[in-house]
């Protein structure tokens, strides 16, 4: 809008070459109250101000006002005056001047607008209105622009709202004083991230609006600006569009325009007229005006290096370009996308200085690129927003200061807003560095950088990582509960590798744990190769020397891909070790395919880590699908670190934007990263406060195994919670080398340095075919003699106790007998961890398990089996005194005359408690079921590796135990209810069928110990709590003893086996070493309630039929000594007294 003092001179100058042409009145018409449309800049002609003006040019002057009132007499009223409509074009139109003289010289000054009805008096000191837009309109249409952010003032509403209409824009924004410009930037320009600005402004506030873009760093590479004529002259941003009419492409302000257009009509005018004809100069001005300023032709001026550079034309709504533009950002790019580019920054290459190139990152990075993807596809974060990942390649995992800082330095100008870090933490570290010495604040996040020296924020304020950098005070924690106590430990030597052997060992002191290999040999150098790593050899010899079978990792990739090589190299295979890697990543460098996967998926097999939870949720599914379908290739712990690596930072991004925040602020950008929370491909993601880690509320134990086409696989072993009561959870079962998922020893040769190398075994199915035929046999041939023996001599009933008895000796025996049976039970039922180890010894060693008690290995085991011989020798020779009356017979040799008292009291203990030991252990001696080769004799005893099975001294061995059970069993059968008809002072007498069965179901489970346990815990457990239900069914149904009570805790005591064995299967099929303590409490528990249902029902139901006969009282007795003595002093004096009185003598002959 015209301002007076700018008319006023413009008037000045038009009139001081028209002085005598017309009479020196003025007349200005103007609405009696202003529009609220008017910019607050705009006033009506100051009249007092005009009058002044024109009498210091012509004291004669005069001038006149008029109202819309009055308008049309005031005008009449005065003949060859000009006229000075001042009118907004809305009241303009209101009123036909068709009754104004033809003698009056009328001029319209008027600024984009559509004229009407003074279209022939009207001077325009620009194109018009629909022109204008038409340019704009042709403008977008060449460079394929549709939505953007139009700013207008109050002026221009009208034009701004038909641009936001056709171009789709996202938003229109009025720009009521340059006051308001830095709010509606942040608060609403921002967030809808556009690439595009159309500005319809005045120059001043175009001016200040394209610094407040420029400042926010809202005008870089991608974005696109457009000015209107007006708000050109303050374009001051290279890369700006400016649409302006041919003529006035370099004018600098609106008063350029205004001045140059009235110096053009008087200098038209003057060149053809010299006549001071009213109607002459009346006649040139209405063939000029239409012809000069009605014209649809535009220029299209471009700011390049601070200049207006002409580049075009739009001409009767053709666009012309003669000449490459220029865009934000020095680029000739024409911006494209519909929504503003963000850029990120990724260094996911494959280069390591001075070793071969790994593809581990490159394949890591995946995860970044589908969340990219991802992003830009959906409106959940940053909706109006594009992401865009530039790569760098400055090293995976080896470290090299000058490499690092040059690939850092020279894509300065790719950064973008934030860096995803390299899958080293070495390198990660230099990184940041190099980004410290370039002066650059750059928010950088990790991925799976494990250095635990990267959680601290002052040394790293710029840095956050989605991993816990205290994973590995874990680690003794798992090792722990898996049941490891012994291993060996090496450590890199660098920032990331000391800290974290600190933390491990520290862990390991407290929780006892012991590594056993040799301090000095457990540090290695950083960074090595393959080549530097073959100078380790001593090293890795003392881990495999000191006989470890754990092995604990904590080198970074590739070295430790090298290191796992070199164990192979050393002789190292399948089994011999297992490897805790201390770096995730290690374990994809287990299924890498390359030249040298033979030797790490050999030595690598059954390998373990504790890593962070992947694919979690529908986020993690939704990203492992997308993997799949766009790379086809399964998903990797590493590409859902890089996956949520990317979307914090979008995340955080998304949150200082809807916070009207400068994104471009690094500051602002690293505190944002540390306030969001979000769900990611790896569940809840937050950054602790406190540190640059994010607080971990689950991790993964994996491993390795091969897959179903025989190749190494990565699998999940379980849960870890640190933050949980209930730390470890096993999901899957870890299956070892043996295929098996018994935990091996924690040493290879733990007491037995076995003739053959430990990679040689392997699992000898034909050699578990014959434990398996011999065990079935055993229990076929004494369930059928059993029977046998029962039908033909023992099918009898035993007289119900009635009366009270006193207890015997032998009464005594057989409850306790009941009682050792208990632990018997318990020990051949499914292994329980859950009770500490002293109950678990004293439980062991009640129930006579040697093999628990004693370590039955080599040499003791040996003694064991003789000692077993021995036992069995004597109960035969026993058996035959007790049945062939041998101590009757031949009373008059000593040792037959002792064995008849002694049958008594060891046919208990032989023939019934011992019973299962003596069983369990002969059949030890046909456990051949490993093999270093394919022939029976290649095949070793499971308890000791010297003795070779089938051959030698082993079939001697197993010919005897074949012979020991022949004999052993039958007789035990016969003479346990034969002992106790031999006992008279026996009271309580078990059925005989009940002895019958109670053999068969302890040589059921001996077979089930030996056979199915050996190759699934929880399939032994249910099948041994099928068996005891029958078992306790059968002993409640048919009353196994003559005496209540002892049927009754006879059952009970079969009943709290059953509850163990229950709890002891459910611990083994959930692999949850967390649920000890509970499982602990509902063992007491459920004993406890046994034990008091018992107490109750025995009281009620049951009463006591054996006494124990009373002692005498020792102070009666005496009291009777000392009466007794006092009494018998007295009588003596009596009696000597009245002896003397009575004295008879004798009469004289």
């Amino acid at each position: 809008m015209i301002s007076p003092q700018y008319q006023l001179i413009m008037l000045l100058i038009f009139l001081s070459y028209f002085k005598g042409v017309i009479s020196l009145e003025i007349i200005t018409v103007y609405p009696e109250e202003a529009e609220e449309s008017w910019s607050s800049n705009y006033k009506p002609l100051n009249i007092s101000f005009l009058l002044e003006s024109f009498q210091i040019l012509e004291p004669s002057a005069e001038i006149y006002e008029c109202n819309i009132s009055n308008i049309i007499d005031c005008i009449s009223a005065h003949k060859n005056a000009l006229i000075l409509l001042d009118l907004s074009n809305d009241i303009a139109i209101q009123f036909s001047l068709s009754q104004v003289s033809k003698n009056h010289f009328l001029i319209h000054l008027v600024y984009q607008k559509e004229i009407k009805y003074l279209e022939k008096w009207s001077y325009s000191i620009s194109s018009s209105y629909t022109d204008q837009l038409n340019a704009f309109f042709s403008m977008l249409n060449y460079f394929g622009w549709k939505e953007g952010v139009v700013f207008s003032n109050n002026i221009q509403s009208q034009m701004k709202e038909e641009i936001y209409q056709y171009s789709q824009a996202l938003e229109y924004l009025t720009i009521e004083s340059t006051t308001n410009i830095d709010e509606l930037v942040n608060k609403i320009v921002y967030r809808l991230g556009a690439n595009l600005y159309y500005i319809l402004t005045e120059n001043f506030e175009s001016a200040d609006l394209q610094l407040c873009l420029k400042n926010k760093e809202l005008l870089v590479t991608g974005n696109g600006l457009i000015l209107s004529q007006e708000s050109g002259y303050g374009a001051i941003i290279d890369g700006t569009l400016i649409i302006t009419e041919i003529g006035h492409e370099l004018d600098n302000s609106y008063e350029d325009v205004l001045t140059k257009s009235v110096i053009e009509i008087i200098t038209y005018i003057t060149n053809r007229t010299s006549s001071e004809n009213f109607n002459e100069i009346s006649l040139l001005l209405d063939s000029y005006l239409p012809y000069h300023y009605k014209k649809n032709e535009f220029s299209i001026v471009n700011i390049q290096n601070g200049e207006r550079i002409i580049i075009g034309s739009i001409i009767n709504g053709n666009v012309t370009i003669s000449r490459k533009a220029k865009f934000p950002g020095k680029t000739e790019a024409i911006p494209k996308s519909i929504k503003k580019i963000l850029t990120i920054s990724i260094n996911d290459g494959t280069t390591n200085p001075g070793a071969s190139s790994t593809p581990v990152q490159k394949t890591g990075s995946i995860g970044a690129y589908i969340a990219k993807n991802k992003i830009n596809e959906s409106n959940d974060v940053l909706a109006n927003f594009q992401i865009s990942l530039t790569s760098f390649d400055c090293g995976v995992s080896i470290y090299n200061a000058s490499f690092v800082k040059s690939c850092i330095s020279n894509g300065i100008d790719r950064l973008g807003l934030s860096f995803l870090s390299p899958f080293g933490s070495a390198v990660t570290v230099g990184v940041l560095k190099a980004f410290d010495q370039l002066k650059l604040k750059m928010p950088t996040i990790g991925s799976v950088t494990m250095d635990p020296s990267l959680a601290s924020t002052d040394t790293y304020p710029m840095f956050v990582r989605l991993i816990d950098g205290a994973i590995y005070s874990q680690v003794i924690i798992v090792l722990k509960a898996l049941g490891w106590t012994k291993g060996a430990i090496m450590y890199e030597n660098n920032g990331w590798g000391i800290p974290a052997y600190k933390l491990v060992i520290e862990n390991a002191e407290k929780s006892g744990f012991e590594f056993i290999n040799p301090e000095s040999s457990r540090a290695i150098p950083p960074s090595l190769n393959s080549t530097a790593m073959q100078g380790l050899k001593e090293n890795f010899q003392a881990v495999i020397d000191c006989q470890a079978r754990l092995f604990l990792v904590i080198v970074q990739c590739p070295a430790c891909n090298y290191a796992i090589e070199l164990l192979y190299d050393l002789g190292i295979r399948k089994g011999d070790i297992i490897v805790m890697a201390g770096a995730p990543e290690l374990l994809n460098y287990f299924i890498q395919n390359d030249t040298n996967l033979y030797k790490r998926s050999e030595v690598g097999y059954a390998a373990l880590t504790i890593a962070n939870k992947m694919f979690v949720g529908d986020i993690g599914a939704d990203t492992k699908k997308r993997i799949l379908a766009q790379y086809n290739v399964q998903g990797t712990p590493s590409m859902c670190c890089y996956f949520d690596s990317l979307y914090l930072a979008a995340s955080a991004l998304d949150y200082m934007i809807n916070r009207g925040q400068n994104y471009s602020d690094s500051s602002k950008m690293i505190k944002a990263l540390r306030t969001v929370e979000i769900t990611g491909c790896s569940g809840r993601i937050r950054i602790d406060k406190t540190s640059n880690d994010r607080i971990f509320y689950m991790h993964l134990m994996q491993g390795i195994k091969t897959d179903e086409n025989g190749n190494p696989a990565i699998y999940i072993i379980g849960e870890l919670r640190p933050y949980s009561t209930k730390i470890l959870t096993i999901t899957t079962p870890i299956v070892y080398a043996d295929g098996t998922t018994n935990k091996p020893s924690d040493l290879r040769n733990q007491n037995d340095n076995c003739p053959f190398p430990t990679k040689d075994i392997r699992t000898f199915d034909k050699g578990r075919g014959v434990l398996f035929a011999i065990c079935f046999t055993v229990g076929l041939v004494t369930a059928i003699t059993t029977f046998i023996i029962w039908k033909k001599w023992w099918n009898i009933s035993v007289e119900e106790l009635k009366e009270k008895e006193e207890i015997s000796f032998q009464d005594f025996v057989l409850g306790f007998s009941i009682a050792i049976e208990f632990f018997q039970y318990t020990s051949m039922g499914p292994d329980y961890s859950f009770m500490s180890s002293f109950l678990y010894d004293i439980s062991n060693i009640l129930s006579l398990s040697l093999g628990s008690v004693l370590k039955l290995e080599n040499g003791v085991f040996w003694i064991v089996v003789d000692g077993i011989y021995a036992g069995i020798a004597v109960w035969i020779f026993l058996c035959a005194v007790v049945l062939l009356r041998l101590d009757e017979k031949w009373q008059h040799i000593w040792i037959f005359r002792i064995s008849g008292t002694g049958a008594d009291y060891l046919m208990p203990i032989l023939g019934n408690l011992c019973f299962i030991p003596f069983i369990s252990i002969c059949l030890d001696i046909f456990v051949c079921d490993q093999s270093i080769g394919d022939n029976f004799t290649d095949s070793f005893l499971a308890k000791d590796c010297y003795y070779f099975c089938w051959k030698d001294e082993h079939l001697a061995y197993a010919i005897l135990a074949f012979i020991a059970l022949i004999a052993y069993e039958p007789l035990a059968v016969f003479c346990r209810p034969l002992w106790q008809e031999l006992q008279p002072a026996l009271h309580v007498k078990a059925v005989p069928l009940f002895l019958m069965v109670k053999t068969v179901v302890q040589t059921a489970l001996i077979v089930l110990n030996k056979t199915v346990k050996r190759s699934s815990d929880v399939g032994h457990g249910v099948v041994f709590i099928f068996i005891m239900i029958i078992y306790v069914a059968f002993i409640f149904r048919f009353k196994p003893y003559n005496y209540a009570r002892f049927s009754w805790w006879q059952g009970l005591t079969l009943v709290g086996v059953v509850w163990l064995a229950i709890l002891s299967t459910i611990e083994l099929g959930v692999q949850d070493h967390n649920i000890s303590t509970v499982l602990l409490i509902i063992l007491i528990f459920g004993w406890i309630t046994i034990a008091s249902i018992g107490l109750y029902i025995q009281r009620k139901k049951y009463p006591s039929l054996l006494f124990k006969k009373k002692a005498r009282d020792t102070s009666t007795l005496f009291k009777f000594a000392f009466t007794f003595g006092k009494q018998s002093k007295k009588s003596l004096e009596t009696f000597k007294s009245g002896y003397k009185s009575t004295k008879i003598i004798p009469e004289k002959s």
